[in-house]
């Protein structure tokens, strides 16, 4: 929630072979939104996590509630 209202990012798991590139463009085709920077991780349990911040122009806390994570 933090990084929701203060940073206007939404964090997504992701495949581990999906590249920023690709995350940047499926968040794109598959919510509408343009995102300005996509940052990755790779958590201890092997899972990939993506934190995807959003341009001005979109509200993370709106598109969150748009798609149903919150």
């Amino acid at each position: 929630m933090k990084k929701i209202e203060d940073n206007n990012t939404l964090v997504f798991l992701v495949d581990k072979l999906a590249n920023k590139r690709q995350i940047k463009d499926a968040v794109k085709q598959l919510y509408d939104i343009k995102a300005l920077k996509v940052n990755t991780l790779i958590r201890p349990d092997g899972q990939k996590k993506a934190y995807v911040r959003l341009t001005a122009d979109y509200d993370a806390l709106d598109v969150a509630n748009r798609i149903g994570v919150i």
